[in-house]
């Protein structure tokens, strides 16, 4: 399988699932998720991924997608992060992306230019190290030492940036339950704190502490529930004690990939 066609089946396979609802219709009919599947793929140097993503739309389109969701850079920068992991790539530092509106662009056009130096760099300095800036990060994660306790026996850390939570097995955390949907929840960490979505498209299957979310910063003792299936979120050495696992547990962290 050639590179282009490998990043773009991990794009459409992202898209489908756990980036379906963060990413939003209006991003799917612009079809960005396989364009920036291409730039990754096209701007790669050995196995180093490009960092910084400039993403030019028509006014109009522009103004849509902005104000469907406020928050579209960062969830973009988490696709090309996942993107660039499963497809066996590394970066320098954390995905930055910017959306611009271009008046010179027609509805629907839509340029991309990634760069393998941050625009903070001005495209001249010499980034940080990638080790210090991934030791930064899971310094931070580490010392929130935070973990899910899912159905009061399995505990799981929470010990990387982003997490998927859902019945298929491509899942970071697999709950293998019919009322679970195939990609349900996502965990991101962002601005030193873990935060909750619902990926579920269902109203009312996602809840913090009883009551329906979209989007949650969690706090320790939250108590989340997945459809039916409760999961206590912790951070420390409080009230970690779970029950040992039993064979037959069908809630399973899946290897780092």
């Amino acid at each position: 399988m050639k590179p282009l066609s490998k990043f773009e089946s991990l794009a459409q396979q992202l898209v489908e699932g756990s980036f379906n609802r963060l990413l939003g219709r209006e991003m799917a009919e612009l079809d960005i998720a396989t364009r920036l599947a291409r730039a990754v793929e096209d701007t790669q140097e050995g196995r180093e991924a490009a960092i910084f993503y400039e993403i030019r739309l028509s006014t109009t389109d522009w103004a849509d997608v902005t104000t469907q969701n406020p928050d579209l850079a960062e969830s973009l920068a988490d696709y090309i992060l996942m993107l660039s992991q499963r497809g066996g790539l590394t970066l320098a530092e954390h995905p930055q992306v910017i959306l611009i509106a271009d008046p010179a662009l027609s509805r629907y056009q839509v340029r991309i230019n990634a760069q393998r130096q941050s625009r903070e760099a001005g495209y001249t300095t010499e980034l940080r190290p990638s080790a210090a800036i991934a030791d930064e990060i899971m310094a931070a994660i580490t010392a929130v030492d935070a973990y899910l306790i899912i159905e009061g026996r399995r505990h799981v850390p929470l010990n990387r940036p982003l997490i998927n939570i859902g019945r298929r097995t491509d899942n970071d955390i697999v709950l293998d339950a019919a009322v679970i949907s195939r990609y349900h929840a996502q965990i991101r960490w962002r601005y030193g704190r873990f935060v909750l979505y619902d990926l579920s498209n269902r109203d009312g299957r996602t809840l913090v502490n009883g009551q329906p979310v979209k989007e949650s910063v969690l706090q320790s003792g939250d108590v989340i529930t997945l459809s039916n299936i409760p999961l206590i979120y912790g951070e420390g050495q409080t009230a970690r004690q779970a029950r040992p696992s039993r064979d037959g547990d069908e809630t399973q962290m899946m290897p780092k990939r």
